[in-house]
């Protein structure tokens, strides 16, 4: 996409903003719920309005990212239902049985996935900062998931926790698999085709019959519309200017204010509760998370797109 020129503090602000955006997306998720719309609905619906906004836009500003080469359509298709498909359906119905603070909570575990799987996988040494940062965001999780209801002991919804897991997991596949395809491809590419791609597994899931059977209301749609606009739109665009003009290591650490700012919007639209113990928990998590983006950044591995948290799904 071609961007006008900006400032580096305007373009610091803007990656700010994409990380409000994406941590919209779980209050209006409960919103939507709460407007009568089943979670299956919630999730395919959202990634079909994200998809329809992103095809245009795509097309209008960068239409050569319209297009892949035939070899690549099934790891294209692979990559979808596993960061996409499965992703989506974990993410909201975490969101649903959970609550909005545990989802995001447990969703940036991601980088201590990714963090330990280089590890072992690929032999990366495991700095202090790393060390440290692991542990942080670990005992932060646990806080924020379990400590709803402390004075009668930690109580799990584990299901949903067992949800948020794999939303991590789906994020670190995200981050390791799309690096494969940034070289080959754009990130509009990644992004457009994961969101295309990812819809008939969803569809196939929810089960088109059911997905009809439950009428919408003006208010579930309006809800609906806005997870699509903004944590999947207006997030995306926004962080591609910003990313257009500041060092994206930089950038993913300004990023890192989502799981705080989702939290921040729960308690005050939805008057979610958050006790002294799950602030604590929320606090490590976001150190946890700035310890590893200073390690990847000390050590100098410039880092993509794919290292701030834009899940379109969401």
């Amino acid at each position: 996409m071609v961007f006008a020129k900006i400032s580096k503090r305007v373009a610091y602000g803007l990656m700010a903003l994409a990380a409000v955006m994406w941590a919209t997306s779980g209050t209006f998720t409960v919103l939507a719920i709460d407007a009568g719309v089943d979670v299956m609905q919630v999730t395919v619906f959202t990634t079909v309005i994200t998809a329809l906004i992103l095809v245009p836009l795509i097309a209008a500003f960068d239409p050569k990212s319209l297009m892949i080469k035939a070899k690549d359509f099934l790891p294209f298709l692979a990559f979808s239902i596993i960061t996409g498909t499965f992703f989506a359906i974990a993410w909201y119905m975490c969101v649903d049985l959970t609550s909005v603070a545990t989802a995001v909570i447990l969703l940036y575990a991601y980088p201590s996935i990714v963090t330990v799987a280089s590890v072992f996988l690929l032999k990366e040494r495991l700095s202090p900062q790393k060390a440290l940062a692991l542990p942080l965001t670990f005992v932060g999780a646990v806080l924020v998931a379990g400590a709803q209801e402390f004075e009668e002991g930690f109580s799990f919804n584990l299901v949903g926790i067992a949800l948020g897991i794999y939303a991590a997991f789906g994020a670190s596949v995200y981050y390791i698999w799309g690096k494969k395809f940034l070289g080959k491809y754009s990130a509009n590419t990644v992004i457009l085709y994961m969101t295309i791609l990812s819809i008939p597994g969803l569809v196939i899931i929810a089960n088109p019959f059911e997905l009809l059977k439950n009428a919408i209301s003006m208010e579930g749609w309006l809800y609906i519309i806005a997870l699509g606009f903004f944590p999947g739109t207006v997030g995306f665009v926004v962080s591609m200017v910003a990313l257009n003009h500041i060092e994206a290591s930089k950038a993913s650490i300004v990023a890192s204010i989502e799981p705080v700012a989702a939290v921040i919007i729960a308690v005050v639209v939805l008057l979610e509760a958050v006790n002294g113990l799950q602030i604590i928990g929320v606090v490590l998590v976001f150190a946890g998370v700035i310890l590893l983006r200073m390690a990847w950044r000390k050590k100098g591995v410039e880092t993509t797109l794919e290292d701030v948290p834009v899940i379109l799904e969401k």
